[in-house]
């Protein structure tokens, strides 16, 4: 029997792992997700009835709290920012934090605006995905995936207060089921071939001799821009040709972990070596760059890309082409992929933390040869490839009939006599 308008009732009800007050008042219902305590959900009950009695309840009543923008910033300035502010182990690195306040203020506010967060579902998340679609903006899929995973972290935390039973991100991606995940295949206009890698190293050591070296190492280390400026001399050992990654300034901070928050070594080509024993002090303090800018410090990488990389990349190789510092390090893995060095190699000196991902962005430059595989199964291990003439000779020799021989066991003594001839042969003993 459906309840009546005037109807009031204030019930406790387990589901979906957690206990929630269930309240009809009004002829309308309302849900509240309270927790895994009983005793807690029954105080929450008594409290609403006891509410209801002085006719101070009130169901449109929202924690102005758990608004999205009032929640998502929240989240942003506790979980992302002063972990990072406070060096914390695991943290995210500044950039980061820098990408996901974007996702948030050009994309997630605008659209949830101050819905409470509680109450964010599936179709939701299928909305926002199809206004990404609609509007153009991001245009890339793999962008649109990047602002579900900040929503998603939005929402985890949500679940870990137990504001919410489940992510509605998760949930909308199971819903979905499996599809083909967004290409991250390094395109061509993003990587050097070995003539243009060679222009732009004449044009960096000829205009810009004070920042070549750190050219140069980007080049032929495949560090990433963040790695190279925390780089120490304390860390480099020019005698064993090798240099230790142990730290990464991002954006220009303080320097913290590397972005797999493990330390790696790097060797130094022949060229390299050279560069920076010429430019090495003769005494030099523990904290001492490599790579410093003029007063000693960090360098921003905001500056010397443009007044240093760019420029060199126009005169190098055009007026209209872009290219960015990160450029040399896909450079770095797709001209050795194309040359055939070991990928583990490539995978350990780049710092990719498996070789999975290292093939699944350049592997499409691989050296790849289409012939000459056809008769591979006619040869032995140990063998080169069986001609057209020994073929005949095989099967020549095959034709003919066999003669008897004696054959003998594991033991050494005589066995079966195999021929052709049924009349000679004999059962064994």
């Amino acid at each position: 029997m459906p309840r009546r308008t005037g109807d009031v009732g204030v019930t406790v009800r387990w589901w979906k792992s957690a206990w929630w007050v269930i309240v009809h008042h009004q002829g309308k219902r309302t849900v509240k997700r309270v927790g895994a305590d009983r005793k807690v959900a029954e105080v929450v009950a008594r409290k609403i009835r006891a509410q209801l009695v002085l006719g101070h309840f009130n169901l449109r009543e929202r924690d102005a709290s758990l608004g999205f923008q009032c929640f998502a910033n929240e989240w942003l300035r506790r979980e992302v920012e002063l972990p990072i502010m406070g060096r914390v182990t695991g943290a995210l690195a500044w950039r980061t934090g820098k990408i996901h306040r974007g996702h948030l203020t050009r994309y997630l506010i605008p659209f949830f605006g101050s819905k409470d967060v509680r109450e964010i579902r599936v179709a939701d998340v299928q909305d926002l995905y199809a206004r990404c679609l609609e509007t153009g903006k991001p245009r890339s899929a793999r962008s649109i995936e990047l602002i579900l995973a900040t929503l998603r972290r939005v929402l985890a935390h949500a679940q870990a207060r137990e504001l919410v039973v489940a992510n509605a991100v998760a949930a909308w991606k199971g819903d979905r089921g499996r599809r083909r995940s967004a290409s991250y295949r390094v395109g061509r206009e993003r990587v050097l071939d070995s003539s243009e890698l060679a222009r732009l190293l004449a044009v960096a050591a000829q205009d810009f001799p004070e920042h070549f070296p750190l050219v140069l190492f980007l080049a032929d280390t495949g560090a990433r821009i963040g790695e190279a400026l925390a780089l120490r001399w304390i860390d480099v050992d020019l005698g064993r040709g090798d240099a230790r990654i142990c730290r990464s300034s991002s954006d220009g901070r303080e320097p913290g972990e590397t972005k797999t928050g493990r330390e790696r070594t790097v060797e130094l080509s022949s060229r390299l070596r050279d560069e920076l024993a010429a430019r090495r002090p003769e005494l030099f303090g523990e904290d001492a760059l490599v790579f410093p800018s003029r007063d000693g410090g960090l360098l921003d990488p905001h500056n010397f890309r443009s007044r240093v990389f760019d420029r060199a990349v126009r005169k190098a190789l055009g007026a209209d082409r872009r290219f960015s510092p990160h450029g040399l390090r896909h450079t770095f893995a797709t001209l050795h992929l194309a040359r055939g060095r070991p990928i583990k190699w490539i995978q350990a000196h780049g710092g990719w933390s498996s070789a999975k991902i290292l093939l699944d962005w350049y592997g499409h430059f691989l050296p790849s040869e289409q012939h000459g595989f056809a008769d591979s199964l006619t040869t032995s291990p140990d063998a080169t490839q069986t001609s057209p003439a020994t073929r005949s000779a095989l099967l020549e020799g095959a034709r003919r009939p066999k003669t008897a021989a004696p054959t003998r066991g594991l033991s050494g003594a005589p066995g079966r006599i195999r021929t052709c001839d049924p009349s000679l042969r004999r059962r064994p003993l």
